[in-house]
């Protein structure tokens, strides 16, 4: 059954299974990944889908484990022998081309995180000062109304000493 392979591809992503393939479960499958095909040959679109799986694979982080045919050492596999050095060739730039594309992306990711760290560290270094200057004010209006305690209580007493009344109040 045709679904068969498919499906069990989708299952396991097992290269072997990609490779027996014909044309129509190679678009059904790369359909379900979200994957557009640039080749017409059968050899060519199971590297594409591999490739691209993994270069997907790799942005996400995520690490699958290689089946013996790997799309690196086995790039005629599935092809004819007419198939041609110059489309292996533009398979393997392709291959390097996505797995560049997911190297990019995950380093702007990573860069992306460091500058929402740095800028979650500076919002809180800043509030910390902020906190740090209410605290020195506070202490100063403090330190000022005990000032201003100490001078009223010495004015009462130079006035009790020179025997004046005190001042009316306003």
């Amino acid at each position: 059954m045709e679904d068969d392979k498919v499906t069990r591809f989708i299952d396991t992503r097992d290269e072997q299974v990609l490779e027996d393939c014909t044309k129509a479960q190679l678009q059904s499958i790369a359909d379900h990944f979200g994957i557009k095909l640039r080749s017409s040959k059968v050899g060519e679109r199971w590297l594409e889908i591999m490739a691209q799986l993994r270069a997907r694979d790799e942005a996400l982080g995520e690490e699958r484990p290689q089946t013996p045919a790997s799309v690196g050492e086995h790039l005629s596999i599935g092809g004819s022998s007419r198939e041609s050095s110059g489309s292996r060739r533009s398979v393997k730039l392709e291959i390097l081309k996505l797995q560049l594309e997911a190297q990019l992306r995950r380093e702007e990711r990573e860069a992306q995180l460091r500058r929402e760290e740095r800028e979650a560290q500076l919002r809180k270094e800043e509030c910390e000062h902020e906190a740090q200057l209410r605290r020195e004010e506070r202490e100063l209006e403090v330190r000022l109304k005990q000032q201003e305690v100490e001078a009223n209580k010495e004015v009462e007493l130079k006035r009790a000493e020179l025997g004046l009344a005190p001042p009316a109040p306003p």
